[in-house]
């Protein structure tokens, strides 16, 4: 078998094509139920396969045992090689959407994926047999790639393995955008389809390269991902969403944080022990994450919220006087009383309430934290109130 033909260079080239899926599916571990990206660079994969393979369906190409493959007539060969590489360039944009969280309904999935090869399907069936075909087919790809070229430069602000993804896609879009022009201005003769169009040596390998670079950057993406979660639910209450005590301290101790004057709120939540003994763990955790979501509601972007351990939460106010804080706190107890009509009980809290206007390092924020705690011990006597830190507690 000589390298020159097809049938051999697409079995030496389908083991490389398996490893990059293996490799592709190596990056997906830990990604759990979020794995709808994974799979649509896949089809996005087995499409461009599909691409190629249907060449190999044309008269006079596969010889010999495999002569009943040549199934396909040159023209329709095209037209489906040609819409089949459109719908991979879909699914890897799909993919993309779905690792940036903006893959949007299914209605608008399908039409990403579909729309774009319908049209230019109907759009090459009425420029068949005219110059413009090829000028259509590559612009067609400018756009498609286009798109997707700029969801990926999106995605570099997170994960790094973008870059390869979008300086790939640049080049391409200079391929394809010298291809409309060149052909615009000096238009080739109608392509006669009298012989089956067939890759060479180098459109193979250049595919290859493409692919295989292309999928190593995705992979490296859902690796990024994966590490992104890991470090989320290192600082993250597992239960609430919120802030854990080490996330929130490194956030509170971090510069771009601290805009005085700081206001700090140390909430408890009043009688819980009570809520737990009468309705049940269950119902006691739904009331932790009906506050915590209510509270998340009306902070502001800016404001740090964190579960400080049990039924105790932080609220830290960058920018914010005490006055202030308790404006919150005082929307905080009216939403709460109408949220919890949906519970058997009412949420109620006691809440510590101290402002700084400095806080250079670990020293000062637990002084400050000592003086807040005081201020919601004496909040807890009476409950269901707001006191502020007094001098002697500081």
């Amino acid at each position: 078998m000589l390298l020159n033909d097809p049938i051999t260079l697409l079995l030496i080239i389908t083991p490389f094509g398996l490893l990059t899926a293996l490799m592709l599916c190596l990056s997906g571990i830990g990604l759990s139920e979020r794995h709808t990206a994974l799979w649509w660079w896949l089809g996005g994969d087995l499409l461009l396969a599909a691409y190629r393979i249907v060449d190999l369906l044309q008269p006079d190409v596969a010889t010999g045992a495999y002569a009943w493959l040549g199934v396909l007539a040159p023209m329709p060969a095209f037209l489906l090689n040609t819409t089949l590489l459109l719908a991979a360039i879909g699914g890897h944009t799909l993919a993309l959407l779905h690792l940036a969280g903006r893959a949007g309904s299914r209605t608008a999935q399908a039409a990403l994926l579909l729309g774009t090869p319908m049209t230019y399907a109907l759009g090459a069936s009425m420029l068949i047999h005219s110059s413009y075909l090829l000028p259509w087919f590559f612009l067609i790809c400018f756009i498609t790639i286009g798109i997707q070229c700029r969801l990926a430069l999106s995605l570099t602000a997170r994960y790094r393995g973008a870059w390869g993804l979008a300086v790939g896609q640049l080049a391409l879009l200079a391929f394809h955008a010298w291809n409309v022009i060149s052909l615009l201005l000096s238009p080739p003769p109608p392509l006669a389809f009298d012989t089956p169009d067939m890759f060479t040596l180098p459109e193979l390998a250049m595919d290859f390269m493409v692919s295989f670079l292309f999928t190593l950057c995705f992979g490296l993406m859902l690796q990024e991902q994966v590490r992104l979660e890991i470090l989320r639910l290192s600082v993250t209450d597992f239960l609430t969403g919120a802030l854990n005590r080490a996330g929130a301290t490194t956030a509170i101790l971090r510069k771009d944080a601290q805009r005085y004057p700081l206001a700090i709120a140390l909430i408890d939540l009043d009688n819980f022990k009570r809520i737990n003994d009468q309705h049940g763990h269950g119902a006691g955790d739904t009331g932790l994450k009906l506050f915590a979501s209510t509270v998340t509601q009306l902070k502001r972007r800016t404001d740090l919220f964190s579960r400080w351990g049990g039924e105790e939460f932080l609220l830290v106010m960058p920018g914010t006087t005490t006055r202030e804080a308790r404006v919150l706190l005082d929307r905080l107890r009216e939403a709460l009383e109408v949220e919890s009509m949906q519970l058997p009980f009412t949420l109620r809290f006691s809440a510590g309430l101290a402002q700084t206007e400095r806080l250079h390092g670990q020293q000062d924020f637990e002084r400050l934290l000592r003086s807040v705690d005081q201020a919601l011990y004496r909040a807890k006597l009476q409950r269901d109130r707001v006191e502020e830190a007094e001098l002697a507690d500081t």
